[in-house]
């Protein structure tokens, strides 16, 4: 990980384990795969480094594999639970999403993708909320990424929430900077739907600024952020590249002074890619 002002920081499982576990997770949605999680935690005298990793790899190949997670920098003195005083960021990382091997996309056609996605949600309450007014609270959130790439006009779109709700997950991966199983903030981010496009380039990456965060009880008066990302150079037995993975970070206001943050990472496959509940999945050859 870097530090705001270059420096960097590696932490392994050998020195800076605290904690590895497998039986929160669900089933890898790709034939043959297992993943599992790790808590990482280097306290320096620079300050505390918190790292939380996700990993799946195939079981009959070692080089085909995907990381993802977050990191929180802690200045000097400051506990672990006041996470709000760290910086933060996500992280990804795979064979599959190696700039140097990009992936060979289709000239014409569509594909789409599903999948996860999930991260940090911030609230900071209006004028409307009463006694809450100018106070804050978050929590994890958890929902289903949805995305259509247009070969034709390098074009991606997608939406989280659109495709079942938003909701919360209190301590699933941030623990413990999130208690686990934490009461819920009084502005939910259920029935949010956050809106993105994005055009991409021959090496599959893409970036933008085009967000739209919408609520059908809440009146939003502004959205900005950044949703980036990368096709994988797998292809599926269709030859689309079989995943599209990335990272949010979403902002919002409300017309009563409001204000709400998204902040995580997705991670979607196109269906023929999936283990179909009951199935064998498609072969990924």
């Amino acid at each position: 990980m870097r530090y705001p002002d270059g420096q960097t920081r590696t932490l392994d499982t050998v020195r800076h384990l605290e904690r590895s576990w497998g039986l929160y997770l669900p089933r890898p949605v790709q034939p043959n795969h297992s993943n599992r999680e790790w808590l990482l935690v280097d306290n320096h005298y620079d300050g505390r480094v918190l790292l939380y990793a996700l990993a799946s790899w195939n079981d009959d190949d070692a080089t085909d594999y995907l990381a993802a997670g977050w990191w929180l920098i802690y200045p000097p003195d400051v506990p672990y639970w006041a996470f709000q005083s760290a910086t933060r960021g996500v992280f990804l990382d795979g064979p599959e999403l190696n700039p140097a091997r990009p992936p060979d996309l289709p000239l014409t056609g569509t594909a789409t993708y599903v999948g996860g996605a999930g991260g940090l949600y911030t609230y900071q309450y209006g004028r409307a909320w009463g006694e809450l007014a100018d106070s804050s609270e978050y929590t994890e959130f958890a929902g289903q990424v949805s995305l259509t790439a247009d070969f034709d006009q390098n074009r991606l779109t997608g939406c989280i929430g659109c495709v079942g709700q938003i909701e919360t997950a209190p301590g699933r991966h941030l623990f413990p900077a999130v208690p686990w199983q934490g009461d819920d903030p009084e502005a939910l981010p259920t029935d949010y739907d956050l809106h993105f496009e994005a055009s991409f380039g021959v090496n599959g990456a893409f970036a933008d600024t085009a967000i739209t965060v919408t609520h059908p009880d809440r009146a939003i008066t502004t959205s900005a952020g950044t949703w980036q990302g990368q096709f994988s150079n797998v292809p599926d037995v269709d030859g689309n590249p079989r995943r599209v993975i990335g990272t949010t970070d979403v902002h919002f206001a409300e017309d009563d002074g409001s204000q709400g943050r998204f902040t995580g990472i997705f991670d979607a496959l196109t269906p023929a890619t999936i283990t179909p509940p009951g199935g064998n999945g498609a072969s990924m050859e």
